[in-house]
């Protein structure tokens, strides 16, 4: 699953606007079973996403140093999206 992952991220973090282009990429789940998803749901390629270390550390809660300029660049750019 980790490859068909890296492939469709492009071997590149997920997050929106995201510039760590040489560090390693780390799969998160966007639903774990810790939050109410299943086992099956686990390995479910739509499931996942590519993230650098700072982002997968922010997305689970881990750091949150950095983390409102990084929210503020991914509210950004969804809404961006939007228009």
């Amino acid at each position: 699953m980790r490859e068909v992952a890296l492939e469709r991220a492009n071997n590149r973090c997920e997050w929106a606007d995201c510039i760590n282009y040489d560090q390693k990429l780390e799969m998160a789940h966007l639903v774990d079973i810790g939050m109410g998803g299943s086992k099956t749901r686990k390995y479910d390629i739509e499931n996942v996403a590519m993230l650098c270390k700072l982002h997968h550390d922010l997305y689970d809660g881990r750091s949150l140093s950095l983390a409102k300029k990084e929210y503020r660049a991914l509210l950004k750019g969804y809404l961006d999206l939007k228009r």
